[in-house]
């Protein structure tokens, strides 16, 4: 008898645990993101939404930016420079790849001569041209050889092109990324999810918290915010609009995070195509348009003004919201001056993928109205806006978040899709990738977010705001984002009591 309510006891407690541990269930997330990633490839890919995914969680780079955006060791422990062209990198030991194959030396020097060979077609190639050299000296060290001092040097280094991996898997990285992160690939159901699984053999201690990550790809804020509110969702990333935002943020049952991006949201002007070959034109535009209205309409006013591509979290950011004001009387002038005096009829393309390129769009069609421009609003799809705008330049206008940290570059680069051409702009840029004194190198930057706003290549709209909701309970989320990573390597639940 005493056995038998010993054995009733044993199995009552085993029944209890079973309901406590699937009641708090798995340490999972089901995370939301606005655009699915058009592959898993970072070298391949320059997509915030690849980044988003593989960068700090499947795979990692040499040097990191953390949620500061401050750099910090990452797999390599320490690095040493005594003259800022020789630069020593010391590597942890006992990395192990995904596929079970310790982190080497040699694995950073292939990625980055691959990252240099134009054969690859890196997008972004240029980041390493000032390497000359990479000297492997052991398993766990290696020195990198500069032809000329570079202060970006490091910030590229912790870049979303620069994660490391096998280069025994690079075939298969487009949809099979193996890195050394916290997560490894699990599943990809295109048009669907990603789901990623705890890497047990990570590299430092304690993380990951969680056991699963699945992202889940839902563009229409609408349908983010009903999956919120019937907890299928934990976290939505990107994609909500101010008034979701503001709904939950009265619901207990969620938190808001809101700060600061590197989210710059733009109108593109085809720098190549008339009319906006003329800088009298790009100014026209630029004074026709109500930022302040186009904030207010877009995002309920929240967000910053832009007025060039420097955003507020980087360290040479200078404040030229109203350097080009709203001036109707003036853009009509600029624009009789190019001979235009009765305006004329332009195409904005959009992608529905991300509502605030519509809504800003909208807002944008109407004010340019008044200066006698007709703009016809044309939606297309995300894949086709990479395909026609991004890689051919194929449109008159389009509306982007470029959400890449330090990205001046872009505009030095006459075939990037603004396809601007500016000798000034380059001269300063090509001076400032060499200048390793700090208040010098801030002076260049501060003449070319001037020289950006003078010659208007784009309409510097507004920063994008973090607009993050997640469930109460779940810990650890970036509040700014100064990259495009989701990073969720230190993310968790917290434990219920």
């Amino acid at each position: 008898m005493r056995r038998y309510v010993l054995a009733v006891l044993l199995l009552a407690l085993v029944a209890l645990v079973v309901d406590v541990v699937a009641a708090q269930g798995p340490a999972a997330l089901v995370v939301q993101g606005t655009a699915e990633p058009p592959g898993l490839d970072l070298t391949a890919t320059p997509a915030t939404a690849t980044a988003a995914v593989v960068q700090y969680n499947v795979q990692e780079c040499l040097v990191k930016m953390d949620r500061h955006g401050k750099l910090v060791p990452w797999l390599a422990e320490r690095w040493h420079t005594a003259d800022n062209r020789n630069y020593t990198f010391f590597l942890k030991r006992g990395v192990r790849f995904h596929n079970g194959r310790e982190f080497r030396a040699a694995d950073v020097k292939y990625v980055i001569e691959r990252a240099l060979n134009p054969e690859t077609k890196h997008p972004h190639r240029g980041h390493y041209q000032s390497i000359t050299d990479m000297v492997v000296k052991d398993d766990y060290t290696i020195t990198f050889v500069l032809k000329e001092t570079n202060p970006s040097f490091l910030l590229n280094l912790s870049r979303a092109g620069s994660v490391i991996y096998p280069r025994e898997t690079v075939e298969t990285m487009k949809s099979q990324p193996v890195g050394t992160g916290p997560y490894v690939l699990q599943d990809w159901v295109r048009g669907d999810r990603i789901v990623l699984k705890k890497n047990p053999e990570y590299h430092v201690k304690g993380l990951p918290k969680l056991d699963r990550v699945t992202f889940r790809f839902i563009p229409d804020a609408n349908a983010v915010l009903a999956a919120l509110k019937a907890g299928d969702l934990d976290v939505s990333f990107f994609g909500l609009g101010p008034e979701h935002v503001q709904d939950l943020a009265r619901d207990a049952r969620f938190q808001v995070l809101t700060g600061n991006t590197t989210n710059d949201v733009i109108m593109a002007m085809n720098n190549s195509r008339k009319p906006y070959t003329d800088v009298r034109v790009r100014r026209a535009i630029t004074h026709g348009i109500n930022k302040a209205a186009v904030l207010k309409g877009a995002m309920f006013g929240m967000g910053k003004i832009l007025g060039s591509n420097v955003d507020p979290l980087n360290p040479y950011y200078v404040d030229l919201a109203n350097a080009v004001p709203y001036d109707p009387a003036k853009a009509k002038k600029l624009l009789a001056e190019a001979g235009y005096p009765n305006g004329f009829d332009t195409v904005l393309r959009v992608t529905p993928q991300y509502a605030y390129t519509v809504r800003t769009g909208e807002v944008i069609t109407d004010q340019l109205k008044k200066i006698g421009v007709n703009v016809r609003l044309e939606q297309i799809e995300w894949g086709q806006w990479l395909a026609r705008v991004y890689r051919e330049a194929d449109y008159d206008l389009t509306i982007i978040g470029h959400g890449e940290s330090w990205d001046a570059g872009n505009y030095a680069n006459p075939k990037y899709y603004f396809r601007y051409d500016s000798a000034g702009f380059q001269g300063l840029f090509k001076k400032s990738e060499s200048m390793m004194d700090d208040k010098a190198r801030r002076d260049l930057y501060v003449q070319m977010q001037k020289l950006m706003a003078d010659e208007a290549p784009v309409v510097f709209l507004y920063m994008h705001p973090r607009l993050a909701v997640a469930k109460k309970g779940v810990e650890g989320l970036w509040k700014d984002l100064p990259n495009s990573s989701a990073d969720l390597s230190e993310v968790s639940w917290t434990p219920k009591k």
